[in-house]
């Protein structure tokens, strides 16, 4: 069985499959093409940049947890309670 996926490799050499996620299998005899072309859209470097920002987000959120660090507070509960909604603006 073969299967084929497109994506393109980061600077790092990692390879970043495009519109799924995916799980390369280890040990398994592979076939790489690379083509002489621009691979990256514009669309596919914006999401390479929200992933990269998440990636890095949730780095720190863990490191302040792991310091301790209370990150949400009963004034954060109570706006989540009187369904604030974050696509509008609002004024504290």
């Amino acid at each position: 069985m073969v299967q084929t996926y497109q994506g393109y490799f980061e600077d790092d050499g990692r390879f970043v499959p495009e519109g799924v996620l995916v799980k390369l299998p280890i040990g398994k005899r592979a076939i790489v093409n690379v083509f002489d072309e621009d691979a990256v859209s514009e669309p596919n470097r914006q999401r390479q940049a929200q992933r990269k920002a998440f990636e890095e987000f949730f780095a720190a959120m863990e490191t302040l947890n792991e310091d301790g660090v209370e990150l949400l507070d009963d004034e954060f509960d109570k706006i989540l309670s009187e369904k604030f909604n974050i696509t509008r603006e609002l004024h504290l």
